[in-house]
């Protein structure tokens, strides 16, 4: 066998072995360091999309995201590709490195609701702070009058109703069901009653909203399916990313009188 294709087996091998060893690190994420309260360690929740999240609140200081519970001599750190990247920001590459000095990301204020979100296929950070919204709204075929032969209504969208205990949590009941019209039994939920910038989204196409629990912002415009007529209560947590959905003793003409009313 020729030199030049050993060593273009062994290039290959390597960096085989650094591709595997890097997905197999990023399995589980921590976030450590000065911004967290007290010093603490926290795991990063790792959402049906791959992607990793923390919510919660963080101290003006440094924040490293590490590839192991307890920094090691196997520990990586996704650190900030340029200097001086700040935690929120529209998502800034990271680079993984071994060198614990490194310089992580940096948090200017304390605040209660940071969210940032580690994109490991696109090695990305994007972070933010989290404010509630001002309203949510069900869109789509599966609700009285959301759709006709061509296209989803947004004038026909259906308000949640906001919780006077916990502004990030909002409760829509009505009625869901098949219409002959496009799209059948399906829905999503707006932020405000145009198409975009804030939807919510499930993970995949078609889940089941009696079993689905949690959801997306953005992203690829995929929809909940109803396979069950009936009345129902969903409820939608804002900060937690979770949505709950349950069939009530309600009925479809309670349903089209209380659409009527909102006219």
């Amino acid at each position: 066998m020729k030199r030049s294709t050993i060593l273009r087996l062994s290039l290959s091998f390597i960096i085989f072995l650094f591709s595997f060893s890097a997905t197999v690190a990023q399995d589980a994420l921590w976030a450590t360091g000065s911004a967290l309260p007290d010093g603490t360690t926290v795991q990063l929740t790792r959402r049906p999309d791959g992607k990793f999240t923390f919510t919660g609140a963080l101290n003006a200081g440094e924040l490293k995201i590490m590839t192991t519970a307890t920094a090691g001599s196997d520990t990586q750190y996704l650190a900030p590709q340029l200097a001086d990247s700040y935690l929120v920001n529209n998502g800034l590459a990271y680079v993984l490195t071994t060198d614990a000095s490194r310089e992580g990301w940096y948090v200017s204020f304390q605040e209660d609701t940071y969210r940032f979100v580690v994109d490991t296929g696109k090695r990305t950070v994007t972070g933010l702070l989290l404010l509630p919204w001002n309203e949510v709204l069900i869109a789509g075929s599966a609700i009285t009058n959301g759709a006709d032969n061509t296209e989803w209504k947004r004038d026909n969208m259906l308000p949640f109703k906001r919780s006077h205990d916990n502004p990030y949590v909002f409760t829509w009941e009505g009625w869901l069901g098949h219409f002959n019209v496009v799209e059948p039994d399906r829905f999503k939920l707006e932020g405000q009653m145009t198409w975009g910038p804030r939807e919510l989204h499930p993970f995949t196409q078609d889940e089941d909203i009696l079993t689905t629990t949690q959801f997306r912002q953005g992203g690829d415009d995929t929809k909940w399916h109803v396979y069950q007529e009936g009345f129902y209560r969903i409820t939608v947590d804002l900060y937690h990313e979770t949505i709950h959905a349950e069939m009530t003793a309600g009925t479809r003409s309670t349903n089209i009188i209380n659409s009527q009313l909102k006219k």
